[in-house]
């Protein structure tokens, strides 16, 4: 666990991506959006997005600048998805690493804090967002977990959820 624990402290919480307020991400400067893929815009390992995420991204896309930074080693997996939702996008990034986040930021010519970081991992989408100076966003995962590691990951955040160390805050409100 990181020494700074707040480190670990997303800028909002909420449900899922279409709780995110636009008028909420302008009040932050926000500009782009930076997501997580697996369990934030699609369920883990499925191709295609719920039609509420397309629609919520299509009013996104009209007004901010978007990508895909993906810790998913799949290329043809994670192309596949990227292309259904018409998002430019990295994979295998090894997120909490900045090393991608700084690529995608690049591509879309902005600076970290006009950036969200949106994920539903703390250890990888907002630790990497916060490491990076960007604002960060927490959603539930999509779908339940498959895999050992997300397990003890998803365990880990729940210890810390239940500790009061991560709040939902309502959706178009800013973290005091």
């Amino acid at each position: 666990m990181p020494s700074d624990p707040s480190l670990l402290t997303p800028t909002l919480r909420v449900v899922a991506v279409t709780d995110i307020h636009l008028d909420t991400l302008r009040e932050l400067g926000v500009k782009g959006l930076i997501f997580d893929l697996d369990d934030t815009l699609v369920e883990a390992m499925e191709p295609k997005a719920h039609p509420e995420i397309l629609d919520w991204i299509q009013a996104v896309r009209q007004e901010f600048k978007i990508y895909i930074v993906s810790n998913n080693p799949r290329h043809d997996r994670v192309e596949l998805a990227a292309l259904h939702l018409d998002m430019p996008f990295h994979h295998a990034a090894r997120k909490p690493s900045r090393r991608f986040f700084r690529q995608a930021l690049s591509a879309m010519e902005l600076q970290p804090k006009e950036v969200a970081i949106v994920g539903d991992q703390l250890f990888t989408d907002v630790l990497g967002g916060n490491r990076l100076g960007a604002v960060t966003i927490l959603v539930d995962p999509l779908s339940p977990e498959r895999k050992w590691f997300r397990k003890m990951m998803r365990t880990a955040e729940q210890f810390l959820l239940a500790r009061g160390r991560v709040t939902y805050h309502a959706p178009g409100t800013v973290k005091e």
